[in-house]
C-alpha cells in the first residue's frame, strides 16, 4: 500500500512538472498591484488568472480632524465594452522576462485585439456602484482614501470562438456619472481619468495569464523598462488616485473624487443658577441646516452627552430656501451634542429657549464663525442666532472645525439676571404723605395761631 500512494504521488509530480504554466488560487485584485496583475515572476512562467478582476473606485474624505463620517448618498454608473484599437497598437514587453524559452533576452511583442464578447462590470449591482450614508469613509484633514470595489467579469466569453485564441484584447471602461450629480452629492470631481483601459491576457488554452489597466489607448512598450511603460501608459489600480501617493499632504494632495465635511459640537453654561445646574435643566435649541448645493440625502453622526437629547437623525437632503433641514436638540449645563460628517457649505443657525418658568437669563454664545449677541431672554423667549459655517464654499475643505478636539466647541452661556426686589416707594408712601400732611397741618396751625394773637393785642 505504501509503494502505491508512493507511486502515485510520484506519477502526480511528474504530471504536474510537465506544464509549464502555474495556476493562480487568489481571485485577480488590482489592489496594490500598480496596474499590472500576471507579471512574469519566473521568466516564460504565467499563473492563470481567475475570469474576473477587482479594479477600484476611490472617493477621497476630508475632516479637520481624523474620524469617521457617514458617506454621501451617489450612484456610479459604468460601461465596459471593446476599446477602438488603432492599425499599428502593440505590446511589447521586456526582454529579460524570455530568457528561459530562448536561453537569451529577447524582447516580444504583439498586436492589441479589439475586445470581443460581452464582458460585465458591477459595484453594488451590474454597473452600478450606489453609494448612501450606511456607508462610513476615513476622513482627516489631508484627505484619506476610501476604495469601493468593481468587479470586471470575462467569464461569459470563449477566447476561441469570440474571438481569434491567444493574445492581447483590448476593453474600455467609462464611468458615466456627471458632474452635477456628484455634486448634488458633496462631492468635487477629480482630475483623473474617467475612461480607463484594460487589456486581457490570453493563453493558447484559452485561459486568462495577465491583466494591465491604464489610462492611455496606445501601444505599451516595456523595451527600456516596466517602469517606464507603466508611466507612458498611466497603469492605475482603477479610478483612483496614483498609488504612489500612499499618504495625502498639504503638498501632495489626491487627483481622485473629494468630499469635503466639519463637524459641531453645542454645549450649555449656566451661570448663577444652582438650581438649573443642579437639576441637570436642559434648555430647548433650535438648530437649521442650509445647503443650496448638495441636494442629496446626507446623515451626519449624531452623539449625545449626558444631560443631553435629540431624535435619532435620518437620512435626508439638507434643503435650502423654504424647505430647511431643522433639529431640535435639549441641553443641560455641560452637557454636549455633537454632529460629525456635515458637508461642507452648509450655513448652521443656532438659538435657544428660555423654558424656565419666571427667571430672565442674559444669553450669549462663543465660538461660533457668527456668535449670537447678548439677549435678556425672559421666559419663553429666543436667544439671538449664532452662525456657523466652516466653510461659505460648498465642494472645498473646511478651514476650521467646532468639536472639541480642534477647541471650538460652540457654547451658549446663560447668566441668570437677579431682579431686585420691586414695591418700596408703595410700601413708604402713605409715610411720607402722613408726614407731608402733618408738618403742612403744623404750619397751617401756627400761622393762624399767630394771626390769632396779633388781633387779640
Amino acid at each position: 500500500m505504501i509503494k502505491k500512494i508512493g507511486a502515485l504521488m510520484l506519477a502526480l509530480v511528474m504530471v504536474l512538472s510537465l506544464g509549464s504554466v502555474a495556476f493562480a488560487t487568489n481571485a485577480a485584485d488590482m489592489s496594490g498591484q500598480s496596474g499590472v496583475i500576471g507579471e512574469f515572476t519566473t521568466p516564460d512562467t504565467p499563473d492563470t488568472q481567475d475570469d474576473t478582476v477587482v479594479i477600484y473606485k476611490e472617493i477621497t474624505a476630508y475632516n479637520p480632524e481624523s474620524c469617521v463620517v457617514n458617506a454621501p448618498t451617489i450612484t456610479y454608473n459604468y460601461t465596459i465594452g471593446a476599446a477602438t484599437v488603432a492599425a499599428g497598437t502593440t505590446i511589447t514587453d521586456n526582454a529579460s522576462h524570455h530568457n528561459q524559452i530562448s536561453g537569451a533576452d529577447v524582447n516580444a511583442q504583439v498586436a492589441v485585439k479589439a475586445g470581443v464578447g460581452s464582458p460585465t462590470i458591477t459595484g453594488t449591482d451590474v454597473r452600478v456602484l450606489a453609494i448612501t450614508p450606511t456607508d462610513q469613509l476615513n476622513a482627516s484633514e489631508y484627505g484619506t482614501a476610501n476604495r469601493f470595489a468593481l468587479t470586471l467579469d470575462f467569464s461569459s466569453i470563449d477566447w476561441a470562438t469570440d474571438g481569434t485564441g491567444a493574445g492581447v484584447y483590448r476593453y474600455v471602461i467609462a464611468e458615466t456619472t456627471t458632474t452635477a450629480t456628484k455634486n448634488a452629492a458633496g462631492i468635487a470631481e477629480g482630475t483623473i481619468a474617467k475612461t480607463l483601459y484594460i487589456d486581457v491576457y490570453v493563453d493558447g488554452s484559452g485561459n486568462i495569464y495577465g491583466y494591465t489597466l491604464f489610462n492611455n489607448n496606445s501601444s505599451i512598450d516595456a523595451t527600456t523598462s516596466d517602469a517606464d511603460a507603466a508611466s507612458s501608459a498611466g497603469k492605475t489600480e482603477g479610478f483612483v488616485d496614483d498609488p504612489a501617493n500612499t499618504e495625502y499632504t498639504s503638498a501632495n494632495a489626491s487627483t481622485a473624487d473629494k468630499y469635503y465635511t466639519f463637524n459641531l459640537t453645542l454645549t450649555k453654561d449656566v451661570v448663577n443658577d444652582a438650581y438649573a445646574e443642579s437639576t441637570h435643566h436642559q434648555f430647548p435649541f433650535t438648530v437649521t441646516l442650509d445647503n443650496p448645493t448638495v441636494t442629496a440625502a446626507v446623515l451626519p453622526i449624531m452623539t449625545v452627552g449626558a444631560n443631553a437629547t435629540q431624535s435619532a437623525l435620518t437620512a435626508a437632503a439638507i434643503g435650502t430656501g423654504a424647505t430647511l433641514t431643522t433639529w431640535t436638540p435639549t441641553i443641560a449645563d455641560s452637557a454636549t451634542v455633537t454632529y460629525v460628517g456635515i458637508p461642507c457649505g452648509t450655513t448652521i443657525t443656532v438659538k435657544e429657549t428660555n423654558n424656565v418658568t419666571g427667571v430672565t437669563y442674559n444669553s450669549v454664545s462663543t465660538n461660533a464663525d457668527t456668535d449670537a449677541a447678548a439677549k435678556s431672554i425672559n421666559t419663553s423667549e429666543d436667544s439671538n442666532t449664532a452662525t456657523i459655517n466652516c466653510n461659505a464654499t460648498a465642494l472645498t475643505a473646511a478651514q476650521e472645525n467646532h468639536t472639541a478636539a480642534a477647541t471650538k466647541v460652540v457654547t451658549f452661556t446663560n447668566t441668570l439676571i437677579q431682579i431686585s426686589p420691586t414695591g418700596v416707594v408703595l410700601r413708604i408712601a402713605p409715610y411720607v404723605l402722613m408726614l407731608g400732611a402733618g408738618v403742612t397741618l403744623f404750619v397751617i396751625l401756627m400761622v393762624k395761631r399767630r394771626k390769632t394773637s396779633e388781633e387779640e393785642a
